[in-house]
């Protein structure tokens, strides 16, 4: 019978594509083990064509969820769980909200991450292994730890995508949008992130896509499907020197498997600190990525190809630094 593995990430959409490396290792280590994520509802969809990924388990995030479902929903979980009858589960996240679940699961070899928060013995009693935070190292490398707490082999650090789906998504981006097909290509944009204090300025942003038209650089602009990253990409545009026939908006026009295929193909990417990053980095993409208030040595995309631009303030981020690091790309 083979092993059956559970990693569960209750955070966001690149925390867990950054998973991918410790999946691809366990299938290394076990050709034949089945592997499950327990996931935030939504946050999944990059992976969900992976087919070293079995099932994906959703869950609502708590804070959204009134007191009396919650309960009911965590009951039907632990019971999901205890089914499943896992050998191996990883906890890549710290809430308390995971202890009764590592119990649910019974007797698996289970490992946890370390956390300063967390060193009552309720935590550390409720999971086979601690493992440590990442402190300077990459959370790939800090997910990885994981493997190699339980006595797993890690063979590689590599962060892919399977590059099949892309294929099909790209093929139906580029029947409905013709300014895909043209033959000098295009450079991709995604200025948005989740949190507001990782933005650039709309401003700089529109410069810069002014200054990438007159190189004869071909714009795909890209964001999030929330109405506010929209609106975001609405306002560069108004401060960027363009026609149309120049710049692609397909601002919340695409899936995450979307976005992916649309970098893929690019000439190069440039973004914040975001998913988008990550992706560009999981399609071994050329890209240029800007750090304001985040550790680049956790968070940077796991690219040789991946250029880093960081400041304390992404205010201190000027539109020349970022055209240097596109000429010595394309001098």
């Amino acid at each position: 019978m083979s092993n059956k593995y559970l990693i569960v990430i209750l955070r966001f959409h690149g925390d867990v594509l950054l998973t991918k490396p410790m999946i691809d290792n366990i299938k290394l280590n076990d050709p034949d083990g089945e592997i499950d994520l327990l996931l935030y509802k939504g946050t999944g969809s990059i992976l969900e064509q992976e087919k070293s990924i079995g099932e994906i388990i959703e869950v609502d995030n708590a804070s959204k969820v009134n007191i009396f479902s919650r309960i009911k929903k965590e009951i039907s979980l632990w019971a999901k769980v205890r089914s499943k009858k896992y050998n191996y589960a990883f906890f890549l996240t710290t809430q308390w909200r995971v202890v009764p679940i590592s119990w649910a699961i019974g007797k698996a070899m289970k490992s946890a991450v370390d956390d300063k928060k967390r060193k009552k013995s309720l935590w550390t009693k409720s999971f086979s292994v601690i493992f440590p935070e990442a402190l300077n190292n990459h959370i790939i490398q800090r997910n990885l730890s994981a493997l190699k707490s339980l006595g797993l082999k890690v063979f590689n650090e590599d962060l892919m995508l399977d590059p099949v789906p892309l294929e099909k998504e790209y093929k139906i981006l580029s029947d409905s949008f013709p300014f895909l097909n043209q033959d000098n290509g295009y450079c991709l944009i995604h200025p948005t992130s989740r949190r507001e204090k990782k933005l650039w300025d709309k401003e700089k942003f529109g410069e810069l896509i002014s200054l990438l038209v007159n190189k004869n650089f071909s714009v795909v602009i890209t964001s999030g499907p929330d109405l506010h990253e929209i609106g975001y990409v609405d306002e560069i545009l108004k401060n960027a020197d363009i026609v149309d026939e120049q710049v692609l908006n397909l601002a919340g026009k695409t899936s995450l498997m979307g976005l992916a295929a649309l970098i893929s193909r690019s000439k190069f990417f440039i973004g914040l600190d975001s998913v988008a990053s990550h992706i560009a980095a999981s399609v071994n993409k050329e890209s240029i990525t800007l750090f304001g208030p985040s550790n680049p040595n956790n968070w940077k995309p796991w690219s040789n190809r991946a250029k880093v631009i960081v400041r304390d303030d992404l205010k201190n981020i000027e539109v020349g630094d970022v055209i240097s690091l596109v000429e010595e790309m394309y001098p």
